[in-house]
């Protein structure tokens, strides 16, 4: 699937799940769902290693849950070729992680160039199909009913549809990335590119979707659960085509979004002022935050917004303004001039409610809610 990180305003963490190792730096990581796609593969595929392998009884479902391990290592190889590619341009990883219905590697950052993001997208698709060409020609060489003639059947049939799949011009399939890259390569607009190939991800969605209710409306049973099966990975295009396409509505409000521009005039205080005069001194000078300095006028703390909505006007008199503030480093001043993907990282990088915005003189510029970023991305 799409190796390229998001580029909300808060990154996925690394969730949860089993922690395989490292590659590169990269935690892999396999998700909880990740079991219960083990164990829906253990159950279909039993009843076709029972028809291959004759008298193997109770043994097929030991073979039918080898059969989902290889599936995830296909998987998990087909993320460490597109994390191999990233690496050898430059581009570091955050995570692989393996869950139900797909793989993803989440990267740094997106390739800077169309020929390097064709280059990584391609680089997984093209893992499952050598692994199809390799399954398929140990399948010829093996005796037939056989335990290995099966797995690399299986194998080979598998890794070929991930393969072509995957390939398809659809966001967030590797194909739709590497379709936004050729769009781009030819028209010199890197958003032009993810436009097209999220429009044509909500086409091979819809066309994956319709052709799982085609499935789904026949009688057998094989062809219910495949059915079933292709109106999940349709929704979840759907799903993801749709999410790109906000993504890129995010993108293309980055340089408009500004500190300077966001931040709330901030009134400072000290850390024994009242809350009650420290509110009042804040609405007669009409200032939108309040900053807790120490003698020398340096910033300290910042007042939660939040925390004094909480306090009771009865209390306020009897609490200090420090009784409902956040301690801050000077790590965590924001410069006034950040502006951007460049503050949206900053923000990401220390999570807050309001934070101090300083001049490029030090000198206090103001407070910056992130509600108030927030809400500039959304409007």
């Amino acid at each position: 699937m799409n190796p390229a990180s998001p580029p909300e305003a808060s990154r996925p963490s690394s969730g949860s799940g089993l922690r395989l190792g490292y590659v590169f730096g990269a935690p892999v990581i396999v998700g909880p769902s990740w079991l219960l796609f083990l164990a829906w593969i253990t159950w279909q595929f039993a009843p076709v290693v029972a028809d291959a392998v004759p008298g193997i009884r109770e043994g097929r479902y030991l073979v039918s849950a080898c059969f989902g391990v290889f599936l995830g290592l296909s998987v998990l190889a087909h993320e460490l070729a597109h994390l191999v590619a990233a690496r050898w341009f430059g581009i570091p990883s955050d995570r692989i992680v393996l869950t139900a219905l797909a793989g993803h590697t989440a990267l740094s950052r997106e390739p800077d160039r169309p020929r390097r993001m064709f280059v990584v997208a391609l680089s997984g698709p093209l893992a499952n199909l050598l692994i199809a060409a390799a399954a398929a020609a140990a399948h010829r060489a093996l005796p037939a009913h056989t335990v290995s003639a099966v797995l690399t059947a299986g194998l080979a049939w598998t890794n070929g549809i991930v393969g072509v799949y995957n390939l398809l011009p659809g966001l967030p399939l590797d194909g739709g990335q590497m379709l936004r890259a050729l769009v781009w390569a030819i028209t010199r607009r890197p958003r032009l590119g993810v436009l097209v190939g999220a429009w044509s991800g909500r086409l091979v969605g819809l066309a994956t979707v319709l052709f799982g209710a085609y499935l789904f409306t026949r009688r057998e049973p094989d062809a219910q659960l495949d059915g079933l099966w292709a109106l999940l990975i349709g929704g979840l295009l759907l799903m993801s085509s749709g999410a790109a396409l906000r993504q890129q509505t995010l993108r293309d409000k980055l340089p408009q979004l500004s500190a300077r521009a966001l931040t709330r005039r901030a009134l400072p205080v000290t850390a024994d002022v009242p809350l009650a005069e420290a509110v009042r001194r804040a609405q007669e000078s009409k200032a939108g935050g309040l900053v807790i300095v120490d003698g020398y006028g340096r910033p300290t703390a910042v007042v939660s917004e939040a925390a004094v909505v909480a306090t009771p006007e009865s209390r306020r008199p009897w609490v200090s303004v420090a009784t409902v503030s956040r301690t801050i480093s000077h790590s965590e001043l924001l410069p006034a001039d950040l502006a951007g993907e460049a503050l949206l990282e900053r923000l990401r990088s220390t999570p807050a409610s309001e934070y101090v915005v300083v001049d490029t003189d030090g000198a206090i510029y103001g407070v910056l809610a992130a509600a108030d970023v927030a809400a500039a991305l959304r409007g």
